[in-house]
């Protein structure tokens, strides 16, 4: 039997979206400045990105730091345990200077797509 498309599934696509985004969105940030992963998960939330949390954002900051993009470095706290700041290294610089063309790259032609669609409708 067909499975019928339902509003579930807007999330769920929402999610595949993010997912493929989110290395990208997450070594913007850290290139822009160094920052604790909270910070991280804030400043995403400030973009929009409310459902992204540190469950999230701990594995693939871990991930990123084993494929070399970055760099973890620690900061004793105020009186606290040592907090450690992500940096972007060279090699995570250099990476998302080929991920952001190729985001690019892939937008123009979804939006190419979707022009012609609407190209379509409009006849």
């Amino acid at each position: 039997m067909r499975r019928m498309y339902v509003e579930e599934d807007v999330a769920e696509r929402e999610t595949q979206l993010l997912r493929g985004s989110l290395d990208m969105c997450v070594l913007a940030l850290l290139d822009r400045e160094p920052m604790h992963a909270y910070a991280v998960v804030q400043r995403l939330a400030d973009h929009g990105f409310q459902q992204t949390g540190y469950g999230t954002i701990y594995p693939l900051t871990a991930r990123l730091r084993r494929l070399g993009l970055l760099d973890q470095r620690s900061e004793q706290g105020r009186g606290g345990p040592a907090r450690h700041l992500l940096i972007t290294t060279a090699a995570g610089r250099a990476a998302l200077s080929r991920w952001t063309a190729q985001w690019h790259e892939t937008v123009e032609r979804v939006a190419g797509v979707f022009a012609a669609r609407e190209e379509r409708d409009v006849r």
